[in-house]
């Protein structure tokens, strides 16, 4: 029971700078993920995009001695030539992407040996990662402010109500 006590108290003193602070942190975050997805977005539409099919998954070791795994794909050039390289983009300890799965890739014109696997994932990270935290504190933020201005007013109306 001390502990809940402790716990409310501790709300009751953390509320307003939270519901104060927020929103703002929330919103300059959400700010920071649309700076990420227009830079993501213009990063891409300055490459070239194609389909890859994964081949396999390549097994290497890392300075830790930890197996990685790097997916090896193969994609057709403008030109008709089959090429076929590392992702150089994507190392994991799990195979993510099993033999023969479709994946994009982004390349620079004229340089096809630097593509890039481009899924949502990898090309939006940045930007899906700071949208979710602001969303998040924004919202509670938002959420907290509720709370107090309700509880501020049910407290409002107690004291009214007592002294008449």
């Amino acid at each position: 029971m001390e502990f809940l006590r402790w716990l409310r108290r501790s709300y009751e003193l953390a509320a307003p700078l939270l519901a104060a602070r927020l929103p703002g942190v929330g919103f300059v975050l959400l700010a920071v993920a649309a700076g990420f997805g227009l830079h993501s977005w213009a990063f891409s539409r300055s490459r070239v995009r194609e389909i890859a099919t994964i081949t396999d998954n390549v097994a290497t070791l890392d300075k830790q001695g930890e197996v990685i795994y790097t997916p090896r794909i193969r994609f057709r050039l403008p030109d008709g030539e089959l090429l076929t390289l590392d992702a150089v983009n994507y190392r994991s300890q799990e195979i993510a992407y099993p033999a023969g799965e479709r994946v994009p890739v982004l390349y620079p014109p004229g340089d096809p040996r630097g593509a890039i696997l481009a899924t949502v994932w990898l090309a939006y990270r940045g930007a899906i990662v700071f949208a979710v935290l602001g969303t998040a504190l924004f919202d509670l933020g938002w959420i907290v402010r509720v709370r107090l201005r309700r509880s501020e007013a049910a407290f409002g109306k107690a004291r009214t109500g007592a002294g008449g």
